[in-house]
């Protein structure tokens, strides 16, 4: 899933194709998006494959391939799938196999250029797509199984934002967290929780800005995350910041096991020190 170097860009992976794949997100109508998309693309792009444009064609039309086969070496593409739902018509894969050509070709395409000394890599990258777009058998992935072995290795992150940057580290709620994440990390109750998920970690992004409490938990091949707004901010609480702290996190966490279909989540530990 993840072996290809550290440098290797894959579809979901421009600034083009992730902006493109999140305002998809937003819209009432995903499949009638992508097809005018993919349809404008085709028209506009036959000559020469433009920067942006062949970027966000290939996105969408690998999110297609996708839908088709479950198969995606992209873990990114099995968490929107599963936040996305939607049925592949055959217009629709006749224009993804079309903008799939289009963006791979190694001629007149912005995008070949660009990455001609991995160019060939790039397109082994992407062929489990191509397989799914014009059905082709493949093998399905090895099944994923977690390993908690690695001393150190921790299955929950969880990170905190405010409107437009990160909850600054010397705050009362940022230290209250850090400690208590740390202490679920270490608890074999929570670990045993947490594995009949069958996927290696969850991360948590909570946003403390006042408002409606909000979710958006998603679950891919080999990880779980949870986009949780707790409708209030880090600030106000005075002494009562670790009881906050633990109600958000306790919150959370029983948010994204429900939607795992986990137990109900055990006690919170006390962290140390």
């Amino acid at each position: 899933m993840d072996d290809h170097p550290s440098f290797f860009e894959g579809p979901f992976d421009s600034d083009e194709g992730s902006d493109a794949i999140a305002e998809l997100e937003g819209e009432d109508d995903v499949v009638a998006t992508m097809a005018e998309s993919l349809d404008e693309f085709l028209r506009e792009n036959e000559e020469y494959a433009e920067e942006g444009a062949v970027d966000e064609a290939l996105a969408f039309a690998c999110l297609i391939a996708a839908r088709i086969s479950g198969i995606a070496p992209d873990e990114a593409a099995h968490h929107w799938l599963d936040r996305n739902p939607f049925i592949v018509s055959d217009d629709l894969r006749r224009l993804a196999v079309a903008a799939f050509a289009l963006a791979t070709r190694s001629q007149d395409n912005w995008l070949s250029e660009v990455r001609v000394r991995d160019w060939q890599v790039f397109l082994e990258y992407l062929e489990p797509y191509r397989k799914a777009l014009h059905g082709e058998p493949q093998d399905p992935p090895v099944p994923f199984v977690p390993d908690f072995s690695r001393q150190g290795k921790q299955w929950l992150q969880m990170y905190w934002s405010l409107d437009d940057r990160g909850l600054p580290d010397d705050t009362a709620y940022a230290d209250v967290a850090e400690s208590l994440v740390l202490a679920i990390n270490e608890a074999p109750a929570w670990l045993a929780w947490w594995r009949p998920a069958g996927l290696q970690e969850l991360t948590v992004f909570g946003q403390l800005t006042p408002g409606a409490y909000t979710e958006r938990i998603s679950r891919g091949r080999t990880t779980a995350e949870a986009w949780i707004g707790f409708g209030h901010s880090h600030e106000g609480f005075g002494e009562s910041v670790p009881r906050q702290v633990f109600d958000d996190v306790h919150k959370a966490l029983a948010a994204a096991g429900r939607y795992l279909g986990l137990d109900p989540v055990p006690p919170l530990p006390v962290p140390q020190g």
